[in-house]
């Protein structure tokens, strides 16, 4: 009966110890998944936290975006692109096998549903279609040589915001939001730092039916200098699409990579017009990259 049991036992050790290696080489090989940088350069692109410089913090691009575009060029010609979803390994790092020579990179950060075309620095274009988000870049000349380097990149914001605080209850008929704005430009010039020459006009449409007040929208643009204004529309619509308030701000102020914000309340009373309801601004404030939107992600 002794050795039955000391066969029995002696069985089950090596079954066990069969299953740790089993796990331990199933481990093993998930590790090995994830594949190397490779090439002689190196891009890594991270964001500066934008507060006083004094208490600046690098963070990680990841927190802010969604959608990164790493794109060189020489001599006036765009010679390689590369993008990446905030889902890939690596998000912020690539690798890449080059020539000798002076290079300039473009490096964007943004959330917008696809990625803007880029002809050259001066011109990317985004559109309606893919949406505007909070957008940051990086746009200067990089040497490559025989050895393989490392570029640390810092990224800073491109866009500008106007934020609206709508202070009063949703009525149950409005299902979206549109804000429709005029007086900037769906375009970027990485090279200035501003918007491009186009004149755009551009909306976002949010989802808000079932929300609760008070409800923060934001719209982004780029802006092509800090004189003239902004123009915006605010309508509610029901679910045919139909008007059923809306309100204009006109003349608002304009400074670069900054938030105008208004607040007030959008639905009138019975007997009241909507040109009655006075938005108040309320601040043009510092943009630190903490500050979101309730749309947002």
């Amino acid at each position: 009966m002794n050795k039955l049991l000391q066969l029995f036992v002696a069985t089950m050790m090596i079954v066990i110890m069969m299953g740790l290696e089993a796990c331990e080489k199933a481990v093993f090989i998930e590790q090995q998944e994830k594949k190397p940088i490779e090439g002689n350069v190196i891009i890594r692109a991270s964001l500066y936290n934008i507060v006083p410089f004094e208490t600046r913090a690098v963070q990680s691009v990841a927190d802010f975006s969604t959608n990164l575009q790493f794109v060189l060029f020489q001599n006036g010609a765009k010679v390689k692109a590369v993008t990446q979803k905030r889902a890939d390994d690596n998000y912020g790092e690539i690798g890449l096998t080059l020539n000798a020579g002076t290079y300039q990179l473009l490096v964007l950060a943004h959330s917008s549903t696809g990625n803007p075309s880029v002809a050259n620095p001066e011109f990317i274009q985004f559109t309606n279609s893919i949406g505007f988000s909070d957008t940051f870049y990086y746009y200067g000349d990089i040497e490559v040589t025989g050895e393989q380097t490392t570029y640390d990149i810092r990224l800073q914001r491109a866009t500008s915001m106007v934020r609206v605080i709508i202070q009063d209850a949703i009525p149950s008929e409005v299902k979206t939001i549109r804000l429709f704005y005029t007086g900037e430009s769906g375009v970027f010039n990485a090279v200035t730092g501003m918007g491009g020459t186009v004149n755009s006009q551009q909306s976002i449409v949010f989802d808000v039916e079932g929300q609760a007040a008070p409800l923060t929208l934001c719209a982004y643009t780029f802006l092509r200098d800090e004189t003239g204004s902004l123009n915006m529309t605010i309508s509610a619509r029901d679910a045919n699409n139909d008007v059923k308030f809306e309100k204009t701000l006109a003349n608002s102020p304009k400074k670069n990579h900054m938030v105008t914000e208004y607040s007030g309340k959008l639905f009138t009373e019975p007997g009241n017009k909507s040109d009655d309801v006075e938005f108040s601004l309320t601040a043009e404030t510092e943009w630190d990259v903490y500050q979101r939107c309730e749309f947002e992600e």
